[in-house]
């Protein structure tokens, strides 16, 4: 069930929330990260109650990935999109701002058994020694979803594609999509895990004194152009492929998912100016500013214009 959306006066302080006890530090990924409990008492209607999150600190020159991560959650529920809710936070205790991130399985009251799973976890045997998760196919990543009998996989990797092209996304690699094994009724299933992990994406690391004045259209054109997946077609065509090329390519071979891309492609400038203008409102230690609010919307509105081109019609 989709909670309420967070309000800016209401920045979630988790200086006083307790460390998960299994998980203190969340061993997966480059950047500091601890799983926290949310306490039983909360009554917000955007966090759930006793529930597991990872607090993910902003700081350097990486920290505008709080944004980005925040930004793509709000646009995933404009695009009917399954990613896991990421609100503004600051540990008071430290003084750190950063990114709170639900966790999408163990809820409370829900019977069955969840586990994550990585796609790195079935790929190690294919991975060339000292080049880390590579190599890194699309056609090999739907191979394993059809070994692994998951449903409704074009679809997922449709919105996937579709998604990371729109905010810039670089950093789908393999443990950054996985799938949830189930255990139900003595059997097991499988499924594709919500699209997590989003922050390395929409800009952030350009400082906001390189976004004014506003970029022409020249200049986004170029950076949209440098945009890459992680992946690329197939491990004989390995590395990072463009955005605009791969997601051409794989709509090119799955005609039956266009529908899909044409409905993600009604996102409209007003959509994405409601949740920039929504940023623009928190008073935190890390500003959303105006500057970065008007970049945002330019390069996701570019992106989506060259998708049209791209699927025309």
């Amino acid at each position: 069930m989709q909670l309420e959306r967070q309000t800016p006066d209401a920045v979630v302080d988790v200086g006083d929330w307790k460390a998960d006890e299994k998980y203190p530090i969340f061993p997966v990924g480059s950047k500091p990260k601890r799983a926290l409990m949310c306490p039983d008492d909360e009554i917000r209607p955007f966090l759930r109650p006793g529930h597991r999150y990872l607090f993910k600190a902003a700081g350097g020159w990486q920290a505008q990935q709080l944004w980005s991560e925040v930004i793509a959650y709000e646009l995933s529920r404009a695009l009917g999109l399954e990613v896991p809710p990421a609100l503004v936070a600051l540990d008071s205790k430290t003084g750190t701002p950063g990114v709170l991130v639900e966790f999408f399985y163990g809820y409370r009251g829900v019977k069955e058994t969840s586990r994550l799973v990585h796609a790195a976890d079935f790929m190690q045997d294919h991975f060339v020694a000292g080049k880390k998760g590579r190599p890194h196919g699309l056609r090999e990543n739907l191979a394993l979803c059809r070994a692994l009998k998951v449903p409704d996989r074009d679809r997922w990797w449709c919105q996937a594609l579709l998604f990371d092209t729109l905010i810039g996304n670089t950093d789908r690699h393999s443990e950054n999509w996985g799938f949830l094994f189930t255990w139900r009724d003595g059997g097991t299933l499988a499924r594709l895990a919500p699209l997590y992990d989003n922050g390395t994406s929409l800009g952030y690391n350009i400082p906001d004194e390189k976004l004014t004045p506003a970029w022409d259209e020249a200049k986004m054109a170029k950076f949209i152009l440098r945009g890459t997946h992680d992946c690329g077609w197939s491990r004989d065509e390995d590395g990072p492929t463009g955005h605009i090329n791969l997601t051409a390519r794989f709509l090119a071979a799955q005609p039956s998912v266009v529908p899909e891309a044409e409905r993600l492609l009604r996102l409209n400038e007003g959509d994405v100016e409601a949740v920039t203008t929504w940023c623009e409102q928190f008073a935190f230690p890390l500003a959303f500013s105006p500057a970065r609010s008007h970049f945002v919307i330019q390069q996701i509105m570019a992106r989506r214009s060259a998708l049209v081109e791209v699927i025309g019609r």
